[in-house]
């Protein structure tokens, strides 16, 4: 099945369910409540898709493009999205618990209270993403571009954020405990009521362009 052409199709509810979909277009269909669970999507195209509430758990996303779906309410737990475009993504309200994500892009996507709990985004892409009221506890997130991200109460305990971009990211009631933010860039953030408790912040430039020692 690799290679299809399925776009603007009406795929609502539709069982993939470990298909082989590798290199498959996707793109502009109506894919709410469908199961692709532990597909291969890798390289697949799957822009500006309807995925809302879908069950994609443990699927392989590796260099899909997924610019402008909407994956609101998705389960993407245990995928794998390396080197993924998410651009301008929705994934509100996701489960993507324990996901492989590096290398993704995903600037100015829509994360808004979802679960990135022990997930892997280390060098991705989330600048200006919308990241509020979202769980990424214990999360790496090493090398990872979070410029002018929006972070208010985010959870960030437990996260390895060493050389991360924060430039003029929002932070406001963000919990940053326990986390690793050496040489982390942190120039222009709004740091306001932030918890720090027992963060490593050794080398990490803070808002007014100091070095953290």
């Amino acid at each position: 099945m690799t290679n299809l052409n399925l776009s603007n199709q009406k795929l609502r509810g539709a069982n993939f369910n470990s298909a082989n979909l590798a290199g498959t277009s996707l793109k502009g269909s109506d894919l709410r409540g469908a199961d692709l669970s532990n597909s291969n999507l890798r390289d697949a195209d799957i822009s500006n898709a309807r995925l809302n509430n879908a069950k994609i758990v443990r699927a392989n996303l590796s260099r899909a493009d997924l610019v402008r779906s909407n994956l609101t309410g998705a389960d993407l737990s245990n995928s794998v999205l390396k080197d993924s475009n998410l651009r301008e993504t929705i994934l509100i309200d996701c489960d993507l618990f324990r996901v492989d994500a590096r290398g993704a892009s995903f600037p100015s996507a829509n994360i808004l209270n979802a679960n990135l709990s022990d997930a892997d985004l280390s060098g991705s892409d989330l600048s200006y993403a919308n990241l509020s009221d979202s769980d990424l506890s214990f999360a790496r997130l090493v090398m990872v571009n979070l410029s002018g991200a929006d972070l208010l109460d985010t959870n960030l305990s437990n996260v390895d954020l060493t050389g991360a971009s924060l430039r003029d990211a929002d932070l406001t009631r963000c919990n940053l405990s326990y986390s690793n933010l050496q040489n982390a860039n942190l120039s222009g953030a709004i740091l306001k009521r932030v918890n720090f408790t027992g963060a490593f912040l050794q080398g990490a430039i803070m808002p007014d362009g100091s070095t953290h020692s």
